[in-house]
């Protein structure tokens, strides 16, 4: 996973107006489009985040992760996804002798833990 791209904080003016554009309005459309779920998704929290006065990274992720970057997802060690993925918590797929995890898996097990603010 490789960040492309920072998107720094707004400033309290633009957040708090972000905020309530939001709260008005959680339909997203571009040119007129309805975006799909997953896209309408994604830019909801990315505008969320911003409005919430935090700053965001923009990467691309591979379907199929590393340890590295599953460890990184979820804000853990990379021993820690090991050990998640030899009790099961996380399935596996394996690529010679490499571990590798479904994005997918990842999200729905970060899911499962929510993160406080």
């Amino acid at each position: 996973m490789s960040i492309d791209h920072i998107v720094s904080a707004l400033g309290s003016k633009a957040a708090a107006e972000l905020r309530t554009a939001l709260d008005g309005s959680p339909v997203v459309t571009l040119d007129g489009m309805v975006l799909p779920d997953s896209a309408r998704d994604a830019v909801l929290e990315l505008l969320t985040l911003l409005a919430d006065g935090q700053s965001v990274a923009l990467g691309a992720v591979a379907e199929l992760l590393t340890t590295s970057q599953a460890a990184e997802i979820l804000g853990v060690s990379d021993t820690y996804v090991r050990r998640l993925a030899d009790s099961g918590a996380l399935p596996i797929e394996m690529r010679g002798t490499h571990r590798r995890f479904r994005l997918s898996d990842v999200m729905a097990y970060r899911e499962q833990f929510p993160r406080s603010s």
